[in-house]
């Protein structure tokens, strides 16, 4: 508890003084967007025309219009139409009169340090909750037909990873605990965050994230650390072609699906095997172990069974948060994301921040076995 109170005083430091540094340094390094949304069809944005991004930034360091105008030489009609397309999209909104600040979550590196000193401690402490269901989860994931002939270990990232910590969990999180409208922004309800400087070590902000790759027949699930996401959708034309096979004629989402398929053939026919140069490419990349493929192929039926493998931990997770409120209420109103994001979008991010630390333990105790690198794929049949 200590170092959470220390967490907290940091970040009033913190907030006070970043607006000090010029604009070329606060613009220094890279900033990520991640969105939360729970419709079916992700959110289009695109910050990285006109300067947009960098304009969210800036204001979030509270550098005024003028200052912004005069670093990008804008004229104050050019000016108007990206402030205007802004709100437009509900990304920001008016501050002190003169100005404006972002509605969504923006973590810069220093406020990314104390934030994330506050997100480990706890998200250390939270992996306790998946140990002590770990009995419970095998035994529900034992009756999913789809895992009849994978073992727990093979699939361990997906499951304690993926969903009992993002995914369906997410969505109980926001409905058990948020308990908040998403925001509305342009044609879309989502959460937003801008994050500098996502590396892959330990002292840099760290969040994991479950995509979707669509295909004819079916969809390819992922789940990973933003910073280091390899799957099929993702291998590079010149791996595709050297360890799988591609044919030079062929496009990489073209292959991408012939890959699929044989991982399909193998999960319907036990005594299945792929063509030798596609089953040395599986071996090599980890998608096959000890002969066992370690991407599920889940049926609409499995889904549904799923969501109740995520409940197992549900509400020890919610209750996690519920007897921590008073603390994530002083962090937030001694942050400066009290004048930008709402209280329950800036919870959204904690939570992504605080569940990365609990996998990345998970990981560390080997309550989770990776193979192939710190990615879980998964296949649904549509």
């Amino acid at each position: 508890m200590k170092n959470i109170a220390l967490a907290i005083v940091l970040v009033v430091t913190v907030a006070a003084c970043g607006s000090k540094k010029e604009i070329p340094e606060l613009l220094e390094g890279n900033y990520r967007a991640h969105t939360v949304s729970f419709e079916e069809n992700k959110p289009v944005i695109n910050l990285e025309k006109d300067n947009l991004k960098e304009i969210l930034i800036l204001l979030h360091h509270r550098k005024s219009p003028g200052e912004i105008k005069k670093h990008y030489q804008l004229s104050d009609n050019i000016w108007n139409e990206r402030i205007n397309y802004l709100f437009g999209k509900g990304l920001i909104k008016k501050f002190n009169d003169s100005s404006f600040i972002p509605t969504f979550f923006v973590l810069d590196e220093e406020n990314g340090a104390s934030l994330k000193k506050f997100a480990d401690s706890l998200g250390a402490e939270m992996s306790g909750i998946a140990i002590d269901r770990l009995n419970k989860i095998r035994e529900v994931y034992a009756k999913i037909p789809s895992f009849k002939n994978i073992p727990f270990d093979y699939v361990s990232m997906f499951i304690l990873g993926g969903l009992i910590h993002d995914g369906a969990q997410l969505k109980n999180y926001q409905d058990q605990f948020v308990k908040a409208f998403i925001p509305r922004r342009g044609g879309s309800n989502y959460y937003l965050s801008l994050i500098q400087n996502e590396e892959a070590n330990s002292s840099s902000p760290k969040i994991y994230e479950t995509r979707f790759y669509i295909y004819p027949a079916f969809t390819l699930g992922s789940f990973a650390s933003t910073v280091y996401e390899r799957n099929i959708a993702t291998y590079a034309t010149s791996e595709l072609t050297k360890d799988f096979g591609k044919p030079a004629a062929k496009s990489d989402s073209v292959y991408q699906i012939t890959l699929l398929n044989e991982l399909v053939g193998m999960s319907k026919s036990g005594g299945y095997k792929p063509p030798a140069k596609i089953l040395d490419g599986f071996k090599r990349y980890g998608i096959l172990a000890n002969g066992k493929s370690t991407i599920p192929v889940l049926s609409k039926v499995d889904r549904l069974r799923l969501e109740e493998l995520s409940n197992v931990a549900t509400q020890d997770i919610i209750s996690y948060f519920e007897n921590r409120q008073t603390l994530f209420v002083k962090w937030y109103l001694n942050s400066q994301y009290r004048e930008e994001t709402s209280y329950k979008e800036w919870m959204i991010w904690v939570y992504k921040l605080i569940t990365a630390k609990t996998i990345d333990v998970l990981i560390e105790k080997a309550y989770i076995k990776t193979f192939g690198g710190n990615t879980a794929s998964f296949i649904l049949e549509k």
